[in-house]
Parts: C-alpha cells; sequence; structure tokens
C-alpha cells in the first residue's frame, strides 16, 4: 500500500525551509526564556523562593547550549 501523501510530508527540507524553521525556533526559544525569567524573578521577588521555573529555565539553557556544542563539533569535522 503506497500513501503518496507521506512522500510530501516526510521530504527534506529546502534553504528556505530550513531558514524558517531555524528563525522559528530562535524566537521560540527566546520567548520561552524570557517568560520563565520574568516568572522565575517575579517569584523570587514575591516569595523569597524562585520556584521550580527557575530550574526548568537552566535545563533548557544546558540542553540549548550542550546541543549547539555538540552540532559546532559535528560542523567543524
Amino acid at each position: 500500500m503506497k500513501l503518496p501523501f507521506l512522500r510530501r510530508v516526510w521530504r527534506r527540507a529546502d534553504e528556505m525551509e530550513q531558514y524558517q524553521s531555524d528563525q522559528s525556533a530562535k524566537y521560540g526559544f527566546i520567548f520561552y526564556t524570557v517568560t520563565l525569567l520574568v516568572w522565575a524573578l517575579y517569584d523570587w521577588i514575591s516569595t523569597g523562593d524562585s520556584g521550580w521555573q527557575f530550574s526548568i529555565l537552566l535545563v533548557g539553557c544546558a540542553v540549548y547550549f550542550w546541543s549547539r556544542a555538540i552540532y559546532s563539533r559535528r560542523m567543524s569535522k
């Protein structure tokens, strides 16, 4: 059984689609980072505890920079 629509869905992205995807990921990451930072600062000022959102922010940033270093190392080889 052939599914012709899968060929269109799973095709490799061209340069423009890759650029759009990269820009969307960048702005999404910036939005979530700023939102979690503001929320953590608000909780820290109002309650004296940074809460779990600061932990999520730190883990997200660590994953981002770790994956960026890995991909950068792969591209340089």
